[in-house]
């Protein structure tokens, strides 16, 4: 879906930080997690779960939704990260209302990964992310919601190009 966004130009990194972009609901955090799929593999001394076949992670008002979703937990048995994981046909995604205006983040892309320790979401694969009218596109994203900023990168050796549209008054 993402990959005609991509201009067939020279190679092009930024770091961009743009205003209203927001933490998500520091609420979600407290919240339970339900899942959802068609299979489940956990390994509890590990604290490593695979669920695989249309999987749906809900947090709050954090949705997850993939072909396969690892989960990695921490010591305190805290959720430290989601690895999802698109197929052949249809990308991760993941959607999160702001804490400060409730606006909405969405993000797509072929390899998800939302450190929650970190508070950051790595994007790769023909990914893109959406807030405030605001868009990002890019093999690879890498978004800091403590931060608010955005770094977008384009596919090494290749002519694709980063793009990103602002919509005034975002």
């Amino acid at each position: 879906m993402w990959k005609n966004l991509l201009s067939p130009n020279l190679l092009l990194a930024s770091l961009l930080t743009f205003s209203g972009v927001a933490s998500a609901l520091d609420s979600d955090r407290k919240q339970p997690v339900s899942l959802e799929a068609d299979s489940a593999v956990m390994d509890e001394a590990k604290g490593h779960h695979i669920y695989s076949g249309n999987v749906v992670v809900t947090q709050g008002s954090m949705i997850i939704q993939a072909d396969s979703i690892e989960i990695f937990m921490d010591a305190n048995n805290n959720i430290d990260r989601f690895l999802a994981k698109g197929n052949s046909t249809t990308q991760a995604h993941l959607k999160q209302t702001a804490e400060s205006d409730k606006s909405v983040l969405e993000a797509w892309a072929d390899d998800l990964v939302y450190n929650v320790t970190k508070d950051v979401i790595i994007l790769t694969g023909q990914a893109a992310l959406h807030q405030h009218g605001n868009q990002f596109s890019g093999d690879k994203i890498h978004y800091s919601v403590a931060d608010e900023q955005v770094q977008a990168t384009a596919k090494p050796n290749t002519k694709q190009r980063v793009k990103m549209i602002f919509n005034p008054g975002s």
